[in-house]
């Protein structure tokens, strides 16, 4: 029975070694916040985002999946208003992931490395510009309805 669990533990790690950039493993110590939309805020901009702390407010429920390439993946499974929001390091366009299969809360598998994904629409007038912001600690954007999503990852 030993030499069977090792076994198939060695499967697994090869396969996560093999399949770095498609594997999201969840981080617990993430935190979300988001603030108010900007209602005098023109689409076009390209002024930084605002993150006034004052301002922002912390989300709950939110899961936080990141991979070895520091990809990030949001994730909120509530019935009314649940999402799947992907930021990838190589385009840093924030979409909502083709395929992806998930062991809840756990751990979640895309189905490349550069993983494919809708862009988000945006229900603002004019251009979409999500004014990415991403380092190894952290990632801001705007979202389609023109608030500021900040994750702060540890």
């Amino acid at each position: 029975m030993k030499t069977v669990l090792v076994l198939a533990f060695v499967a697994l790690l090869g396969f996560i070694l093999i399949h770095r950039r498609r594997v999201y493993v969840r981080d617990p110590l993430a935190t979300v916040y988001k603030s108010a939309p900007d209602p005098k805020s023109r689409p076009a901009s390209k002024s930084t985002p605002a993150s006034d702390p004052k301002s922002e407010v912390k989300q709950s429920g939110v899961q936080v999946f990141i991979n070895y390439s520091n990809d990030v993946l949001l994730e909120q499974d509530a019935d009314p208003g649940g999402y799947r929001i992907l930021v990838q390091s190589w385009n840093k366009m924030p979409g909502t992931p083709a395929v992806l299969k998930c062991l809840r809360w756990m751990v979640c598998l895309a189905d490349a490395d550069h993983a494919t994904a809708f862009p988000i629409e945006s229900s603002r007038r004019g251009r979409y510009d999500p004014e990415v912001t991403m380092t190894s600690r952290e990632l801001s954007f705007i979202d389609a309805d023109g608030a500021t999503i900040r994750v702060e990852l540890r």
